[in-house]
């Protein structure tokens, strides 16, 4: 096996392990028997159970393998976001911090980390946490969300204090 096809676990995107596998059988020039036989050496872990769990004579050859395969594991596909929907993404009025978070976690899924922080930084309504990321312009966005985190449990804090100091 060449070595520039690793092994896949079920959690990549599986056009490309595809794709660095036909291209080792074909500078390896292997017949297509052997497609499906070295294909199978690839897989570990969930595509390898996956593998084992396929009925017996289900597969006819490798475009049935690769068609089953791709159905299987296209869940984990990385997909490229269209700019104009990335760009159109913002805190909604009324959507709190926390939920306009978790939206965006899902919708800028596949988006590159600084275009999602950049983002992020620029979309969210709240002045006073838009200053505070600006003050410090996280560099992952593990730490923005950590500041975003902070600071909405700040707030609550905060709003805790007013509520018990009024009664």
């Amino acid at each position: 096996m060449a070595n520039n096809v690793k092994t896949y676990d079920g959690t990549g995107d599986p056009e490309d392990h595809v794709n660095f596998f036909q291209a080792a059988t074909q500078v390896e020039r292997w017949a297509m028997p052997t497609w499906c036989h070295m294909f199978n050496s690839t897989l570990i872990g969930a595509a390898r159970v996956w593998f084992d769990e396929l009925p017996p004579e289900s597969i006819d050859g490798y475009k049935d393998l690769k068609a089953a395969f791709l159905a299987y594991f296209m869940q984990q596909k990385k997909y490229v976001k269209d700019p104009v929907e990335i760009h159109n993404i913002k805190q909604r009025d009324r959507e709190t911090i926390e939920e306009f978070m978790e939206r965006f976690k899902v919708c800028m899924k596949g988006a590159p980390e600084c275009m999602r922080i950049s983002r992020f930084m620029h979309r969210v309504n709240n002045p006073e946490l838009t200053k505070r990321l600006n003050e410090h312009v996280p560099k992952t966005m593990e730490e923005m969300m950590i500041v975003t985190t902070v600071f909405i449990l700040g707030e609550a804090a905060a709003a805790g204090k007013k509520i018990g100091h009024t009664s």
